[in-house]
């Protein structure tokens, strides 16, 4: 059993280019109980990369998992380790991904063929109890659902003693689809993942895929023992500020104001010039989201951003906060 109890009734899913340091920084800052996730790092990467640490550093954002794609069984249990090192509450294993690159490393969606491997994979991460070991997959691959290559499926990865899987509840069509289409074309199954939590009740599922609002993810959260959204977040982080009071029960809810800005430019500012400046900036960005008249302010913005000059974009955004209090809460 693990030391600490997290509840995964809302998650952040992992994003490539998005769910970097700093946006996961600012997810954290609106809500302290939303379950957040790194983007998926292969494991050569994290082992070897130098540049590795731009992606995994985790800056007391948890509750946090750190998602890797791989199939090497020592280089899983290698990033096991770099995972509680790092004081992760999780790792997480990608069989989901269905991109050409990661198929090609021999990882993601494409391991759904290969229950055992994954089994082994997943057994090859547990390391100690203080850090759990989890799943995310899809429901099946190609464009034909089978419900029974699913539950076969978690049949066999739930021996490895894994307690927690997250099922983006479409299947992964590994050719003639890009990755941005696999969100989209594969048709949703819910109550693929229903049928099978109801048949595994000791095991968390987290339902992922097509949720696409505040108001559907509530609807959803009393049937599935968890939530995960990710392009909602991408493109307006500012709504996880009410995940706390609608998900959590807690009493207060989360108010933009100056100190939104300075919390986050707090964060961000030792990293000016060692990363790219629209990278540590991007997820901020998003504040102007259904905001209206705010193009003069992302004009100013750009041209500032181009320039390198953190405190006068500081400025901008707390004078921004200042006039939109209202329409931002």
């Amino acid at each position: 059993m693990l030391n600490k109890k997290i509840d995964r009734k809302f998650c952040v899913a992992p994003m490539m280019g998005y769910t970097t340091p700093y946006a996961r920084q600012l997810y954290r800052i609106l809500s302290k109980k939303t379950f957040l996730f790194t983007e998926m790092i292969a494991t050569k990467t994290m082992i070897h990369s130098k540049n590795a640490q731009m992606i995994i550093r985790n800056n007391n954002q948890n509750p946090i998992a750190l998602q890797v794609g791989g199939s090497d069984l020592k280089e899983l249990n290698k990033c096991s380790k770099i995972a509680y090192e790092l004081n992760y509450d999780e790792i997480n294993l990608n069989v989901g991904c269905p991109s050409k690159a990661v198929q090609k490393g021999s990882f993601g969606a494409c391991l759904m063929r290969d229950k055992i491997l994954v089994r082994q994979s997943l057994e090859s991460m547990q390391i100690n109890k203080n850090i759990e070991v989890s799943l995310k997959c899809r429901i099946g691959l190609g464009k034909e659902l089978n419900y029974d290559f699913f539950e076969e499926f978690i049949d066999e990865i739930i021996k490895s003693g894994i307690k927690i899987v997250y099922v983006h509840a479409r299947n992964a069509i590994l050719n003639g689809i890009s990755p941005k289409a696999n969100r989209n074309v594969p048709r949703l199954k819910y109550d693929f993942v229903k049928k099978v939590q109801s048949k595994y009740p000791s095991v968390t599922f987290v339902l992922n895929g097509g949720i696409n609002s505040i108001d559907k993810a509530l609807k959803l959260k009393n049937e599935y023992d968890g939530v995960m959204l990710g392009r909602l977040i991408q493109n307006n982080p500012f709504c996880l500020k009410n995940v706390d009071e609608l998900f959590y029960n807690c009493k207060e809810k989360y108010q933009i104001n100056e100190n939104t800005v300075h919390d986050y430019f707090n964060f961000i500012k030792p990293n000016v010039g060692n990363d790219s400046i629209f990278r540590l900036m991007s997820p901020l960005l998003q504040i102007f989201f259904g905001i209206p008249n705010s193009k003069e302010f992302k004009s100013k913005i750009h041209n500032i951003m181009q320039k390198q000059k953190v405190d006068l974009l500081e400025n901008i955004f707390l004078d921004f906060i200042k006039k939109q209090k209202i329409l931002l809460n």
